[in-house]
């Protein structure tokens, strides 16, 4: 059964800048990463994101359907089914106020509670489904890297 770890965010953190930082993380430990958002254009937003960052801290990366065939370690969808990802994926990163119904098919998930109340409440809804679904659950402060 997947572990799912919500990282607690504070000050001005936002979900996406948390992710590109836990990415840079996890590819390091050469982990291939399926990114889900809540629509296509939370998506290329956060495609967008990913390409503004410096070129010593560049994470490969492509849009579900884009790029090699393969896919690249990183990519980013949003209602498509994990089947779509290509190539089996190490962690799924939940950028989404929905849990994924293909949660069970990761080793790891990380979700995010963000710092305003209704993200929180959201959160919250997510972690209980979580746990009604039998995952392993754990929550930890984020604290950026660089």
């Amino acid at each position: 059964m997947a572990h799912v770890t919500f990282y607690v965010l504070n000050g001005e953190q936002q979900p996406p800048e948390a992710a590109c930082e836990l990415l840079l993380a996890r590819l390091q430990q050469r982990q291939r990463i399926a990114v889900v958002t809540g629509n296509r254009e939370a998506a290329e937003a956060f495609d967008e994101l990913l390409w503004q960052r410096p070129a010593e801290r560049f994470i490969p990366h492509n849009l579900l359907g884009e790029g090699p065939a393969g896919g690249a370690p990183v990519v980013i969808g949003w209602d498509q089914p994990i089947s779509a990802y290509g190539y089996s994926k190490h962690c799924l990163l939940n950028l989404s106020d929905k849990v994924s119904e293909d949660a069970h098919k990761f080793r790891q998930i990380v979700d995010f509670v963000p710092t305003d109340e209704d993200g929180k409440t959201r959160a919250r809804e997510r972690y209980r489904q979580y746990r009604r679904l039998g995952f392993e659950l754990s929550t930890q402060e984020f604290t950026k890297t660089e």
